[in-house]
């Protein structure tokens, strides 16, 4: 499934298998287009854009692709993977230097939302 090749292509990261690491990532994306899983992309975005694509593309190439599973997480109801999604993204742009005063902004707004869904945040 596009989730395990995901989580598979993440855990190469472990053993520094880079390069086996993005092929796994490329097939994911290319099997969750090809499906339309849709249901997984959440899930597939967090592992994806949040851990593998960090280690060789900049950090603010995965901010549009993370604010995405952000937002289908919470319309198809997976909450825990749109709040994980959500999480990088901000992490992410304030490490490479995002205007402040929109992330702050942002963070805000999914601080509300967290609250709303009733999941912890660490910006609380």
């Amino acid at each position: 499934s596009c989730t395990a090749l995901a989580d598979a292509s993440f855990l190469l990261l472990q053993l520094k298998d880079v390069d086996g690491s993005k092929h796994l990532a490329e097939l994911a994306l290319i099997l969750l287009e090809k499906l339309q899983a849709n249901k997984y992309l959440p899930r597939v975005y967090s592992s994806i854009y949040a851990g593998v694509f960090c280690w060789y593309n900049h950090l603010k190439q995965s901010e549009k692709w993370l604010w995405q599973g952000y937002q289908e997480g919470l319309l198809i109801g997976d909450i825990e993977f749109a709040f994980v999604n959500a999480t990088a993204s901000l992490q992410n742009r304030f490490l490479y230097g995002a205007q402040l005063t929109l992330l702050e902004q942002d963070i805000e707004l999914c601080r509300k939302r967290m609250i709303e869904y009733g999941q912890a945040s660490q910006f609380a």
